[in-house]
């Protein structure tokens, strides 16, 4: 199986952040509140939401450019350098650094090896970024193989993005979602696959089909066969040629034009951490369809890079030989 991507040039568009981790023990009470007093061991951090789809594409062989946005501060700083560092394009003419507006931040505390508390820093960024973002997109996107969009609701793709700036189907490239915000079938309508978990399918359902008569469904996805249903329905109203739902520990399913329709089983993982699987099964998915378009078997590659992930403990990448391993397994 040929799964060197170093000939793949990416476009990764979306919400960055970066993610701290605080690893320590504890061995008393405290004795103000009830909660354990953690003694701190050591910290680190990494890129997380769109920066860590760029860490697990540059892993995999790709040449890779960001667009997107960070804070002027302290964390948006690390967050540039660690990217940077990796060999990952982040230019301050694609990566706006907004003035008083705080970098997006996840810190994670682990007490013992486990996840004790997550604190966040995020403020969803109202300006529209049209004068850098969609611009700047529209300029450069023909020099690109593929196109991701990773959707973290953190403001780079808002309500306003299909109707004014940014036509999917005018980019005729292959384009690939990670969708996350309320409306997110309209907004990228057109795309080439978009990448659901269960929760995003069922919103269409609650936030969407609960204001129109066009609901295929009364109910919440419950079986393969509503899941189905809503997929087609989707695919027909906001013309996808895929959805890969994402459906944890079941594996994924994928659902195409034409009653297309496969299931992926998953591979089985001990204690799993779903932290940052999703980021991993986009970039996964978009290398092997951009080098094959062949939807299924880069489905099962993307599911493999997944089990990998949630094998280790918090926001971590796949490396070709692991993919390469479980798949031969």
């Amino acid at each position: 199986m040929n799964l060197d991507f170093s000939d793949i040039k990416v476009l990764l568009i979306g919400d960055f952040m970066i993610d701290h981790y605080i690893i320590g023990t504890s061995n008393r009470m405290s004795p103000e509140a009830p909660v354990q007093v953690v003694t701190p061991k050591k910290d680190y951090s990494i890129p997380g939401g769109a920066g860590n789809v760029a860490m697990n594409l540059c892993l995999m062989g790709a040449d890779v450019t960001c667009v997107g946005y960070v804070g002027d501060d302290s964390w948006g700083k690390k967050l540039l350098s660690i990217l940077e560092n990796k060999g990952i394009n982040i230019d301050e003419e694609y990566m706006e650094i907004v003035d008083n507006h705080p970098t997006t931040l996840k810190q994670r505390i682990y007490l013992n090896g486990k996840q004790f508390a997550r604190l966040d820093t995020e403020e969803y960024y109202q300006q529209k970024l049209k004068s850098m973002f969609y611009l700047t997109v529209n300029r450069i996107y023909k020099d690109y193989d593929i196109i991701i969009l990773s959707d973290y609701n953190k403001g780079v793709f808002g309500a306003s993005l299909q109707e004014e700036y940014f036509n999917i189907s005018d980019l005729n490239k292959k384009v690939i979602v990670d969708p996350k915000v309320y409306n997110w079938p309209n907004n990228f309508r057109n795309a080439t696959i978009i990448t659901p978990n269960l929760n995003e399918l069922e919103s269409v359902i609650k936030n969407y089909w609960s204001f129109s008569n066009t609901s295929p469904r009364n109910s919440l996805i419950d079986d393969d066969q509503s899941l189905i249903e809503v997929c087609n329905e989707i695919i027909r109203e906001w013309n996808y040629n895929y959805i890969v739902a994402k459906k944890g520990d079941k594996g994924m399913t994928i659902v195409g034009k034409n009653n297309f329709v496969k299931h992926i089983k998953a591979h089985p993982v001990e204690n799993p951490d779903v932290t940052g699987a999703g980021d991993t099964v986009i970039a996964a998915l978009s290398l092997a369809y951009a080098k094959t378009n062949d939807i299924e078997l880069s489905a099962k590659i993307a599911n493999a890079a997944a089990a990998i992930v949630v094998g280790k403990t918090g926001t971590a990448t796949a490396t070709i030989k692991e993919i390469k391993e479980l798949l031969s397994e």
